[in-house]
């Protein structure tokens, strides 16, 4: 597995619309759980900021003008409004709106390998934390809890780095990977950890 210097370098190799891509297919893999009905209620404007961040993300792909620093403070605002303290997975929303935020910055400034470093190693820990909720929350030999997040993410930025990168096959690698994420987290919250049910109710 290469380390994020690695995949830095060779992503600096890449033009201004490569690099775009690149963080457009991050966005989409990490962006796209917000659909999950027992979230929903809970966070419409941090929902909305991911959706939108997620459609942005297609547009870029299809070589569409994205307004990025209108995302970026819709982004902003429903972090700014989101509490890392609130119900349980709220710092998980939190983690995500800071993620998107630092893949705008990168969009907007597709040579700042600085920001890029700093992109990769935020998609690393998300990746680790959510190998981590898979093993950890759900049932033993359930199919996704060994869905290895973090090496799904390396040998997809390692593709995603190939000149010319071809955006069908990375659009369908990040979209398979957006469903297993989407899939760990929706089963590892509860409808009472999402407050759809009273845990002191006797019904």
């Amino acid at each position: 597995m290469s380390s994020v210097s690695d995949d830095v370098l060779r992503a600096a190799r890449l033009g201004d619309e490569a690099k775009q891509s690149m963080g457009a297919l991050l966005l989409i893999r990490y962006c796209g759980w917000h659909g999950d009905p027992k979230f929903q209620q809970w966070f419409s404007q941090a929902r909305d900021a991911l959706a939108h961040a997620s459609s942005a993300a297609y547009g870029v792909l299809r070589g569409e003008p994205v307004d990025l620093e209108g995302l970026r403070s819709e982004l902003d605002e429903a972090l700014e409004a989101c509490d890392p303290d609130g119900p349980p997975f709220e710092a998980e929303i939190a983690d995500h709106l800071v993620f998107a935020t630092e893949v705008l910055d990168f969009l907007d400034a597709p040579n700042d390998m600085e920001t890029l470093t700093t992109v990769f190693e935020r998609a690393d820990e998300l990746a680790q934390a959510h190998d981590e909720m898979a093993a950890e929350e759900l049932p033993e030999g359930h199919e996704l809890a060994s869905a290895d997040f973090r090496s799904r993410e390396a040998s997809s930025r390692e593709a995603d780095s190939v000149t010319p990168l071809d955006r069908q096959a990375g659009l369908e690698r990040s979209e398979e990977f957006a469903d297993l994420y989407a899939r760990v987290i929706g089963l590892s919250y509860s409808e009472e950890d999402a407050g759809m049910t009273d845990p002191g109710s006797t019904d």
